[in-house]
C-alpha cells in the first residue's frame, strides 16, 4: 500500500511539473473561448477513427499473443481493452503489466511469454516512429524555432535506445545462454543477489521470445501496424481541422504523431499527464503555422488527449466489471512464472 502511494504521489508531481512546462504562460480564458469554437463534425470523425484504430491495435496484439497458446478472441479483446485503458490511466506506464497478467495461464500461456509480446510491440513501434519522424520532418519547411534542435536530439536518443533494445532482443533470441552468462559475469561483481533475480526474469523472458510467432504472424503484425498508425496519422490531421488549424498538413500530422508516440513511452503521470502535453507542445515547434493556428495549439493538445482518454475508457470499462482484484494483483507483481 505504501509503495503504491509513493508511486502515485511521484507520478502526480511529475505530471504536474511537465504540464507546467508545456503550458506555462498560457491564457486560459482565451483557451476556454477557443474550445467553445471547436468544430464537432471533424472532432467526432477523429473519435471514430481513433476507435477503429484502437480495435486494430487490440487485434494486432492478438496476432502475437494467440501464437503462444489457444487463447480465444474474447479473452484477447478483454485483456487488450483493459490493458490499453490501464496504460492510458495508470501512472508511470504500470498498465503495461496488465495485459500479460490477464492472459497468464490461459491456454497454457506463461506470463513471461505474454510480456515478451508487449516488449516486441513497444520496440517495433519505437523503431518505426523514430524512423518516420526523420522521414516526415524532411518534408517540413524550417521554422526557426530554437526547440527544433532539442526535438531532433531527442529523436536521436530515442533511436539509440530502441536500436539497443532490438539488439538485446536479437542477441537473446539467437544466443540466449551467452547473453545470460554475460549479465551474470558483469552483474555478479556489482550485486550478486539482485543479479540472480534479474537473470531469472531475463532467462524466463528469453524463453518467451523463443515461442513468439512464426514469419506469417509477424507479417500480419507488421501489416496491422501500418494500418493502425496510418489511421492515427490521418486522425491527427482531422483533429487539426476540428480546432481550426488548416495549415497542419498530413505530413505535419504524422510528424506530430511520431513525436507523441515516442514521448509518451517515457513514464509520466496518471493518464499520461504531462508527457502527452509536453511531447505535442515540442512537436509543434517543427510546424510552420500562422499566428491563428499557433493560438489553437493548446486546444489541439487538450482535445486530442481528452478524446483518446474517453474512447479508451468507454472501450475498457465494460470489460473491467468483476476484474478489480485481478488488476490490483497485476500492479503488485511482474507477470513472471
Amino acid at each position: 500500500m505504501r509503495n503504491a502511494l509513493v508511486k502515485w504521489t511521484a507520478s502526480i508531481v511529475l505530471g504536474v511539473w511537465l504540464m507546467w512546462l508545456a503550458f506555462r504562460g498560457e491564457d486560459w480564458a482565451d483557451v476556454g473561448r477557443r474550445v467553445a469554437q471547436v468544430d464537432w463534425v471533424p472532432l467526432l470523425g477523429y473519435a471514430t477513427l481513433f476507435f477503429v484504430s484502437h480495435v486494430v491495435r487490440i487485434v494486432r496484439w492478438g496476432a502475437l499473443v494467440r501464437a503462444l497458446g489457444p487463447i480465444s478472441w474474447r479473452q484477447v479483446v478483454s485483456a487488450g481493452a483493459i490493458g490499453y485503458l490501464c496504460i492510458m490511466v495508470f501512472p508511470l506506464r504500470l498498465g503495461e503489466l496488465v495485459r500479460p497478467y490477464l492472459v497468464r495461464g490461459q491456454g497454457g500461456v506463461s506470463g513471461t511469454a505474454a510480456l515478451a509480446t508487449v516488449v516486441v510491440e513497444r520496440v517495433i513501434d519505437g523503431l518505426l516512429f523514430v524512423a518516420l519522424f526523420f522521414v516526415f520532418i524532411s518534408f517540413l519547411p524550417p521554422t526557426g524555432d530554437p526547440r527544433v534542435d532539442a526535438v531532433k536530439l531527442s529523436g536521436y536518443i530515442a533511436g539509440a535506445v530502441f536500436v539497443a533494445a532490438l539488439l538485446v532482443l536479437v542477441a537473446g533470441y539467437t544466443r540466449r545462454q551467452a547473453t545470460v552468462s554475460l549479465i551474470e559475469r558483469v552483474g555478479g561483481r556489482v550485486h550478486p543477489g539482485l543479479t540472480r533475480k534479474v537473470v531469472r526474469v531475463l532467462d524466463a523472458f528469453l524463453e518467451g521470445l523463443k515461442i513468439l510467432p512464426d514469419r506469417r504472424r509477424i507479417l500480419i503484425f507488421v501489416a496491422l501496424t501500418v494500418v493502425y498508425w496510418a489511421i492515427q496519422g490521418v486522425g491527427m490531421k482531422l483533429m487539426a481541422d476540428a480546432v481550426h488549424m488548416p495549415d497542419v498538413t498530413l505530413s505535419g500530422g504524422f510528424a506530430l504523431l511520431a513525436i507523441l508516440v515516442v514521448g509518451i513511452m517515457v513514464p509520466g503521470g496518471p493518464g499520461m499527464t504531462g508527457t502527452f502535453e509536453l511531447a505535442l507542445s515540442a512537436g509543434f515547434s517543427l510546424l510552420l503555422l500562422s499566428e491563428e493556428s499557433r493560438a489553437n495549439i493548446t486546444v489541439y493538445i487538450i482535445m486530442l488527449h481528452v478524446t483518446q482518454l474517453l474512447v479508451q475508457v468507454v472501450c475498457g470499462l465494460p470489460f473491467m466489471v468483476g476484474r478489480a482484484q485481478g488488476l490490483k494483483a497485476a500492479l503488485r507483481e511482474t507477470p513472471v512464472d
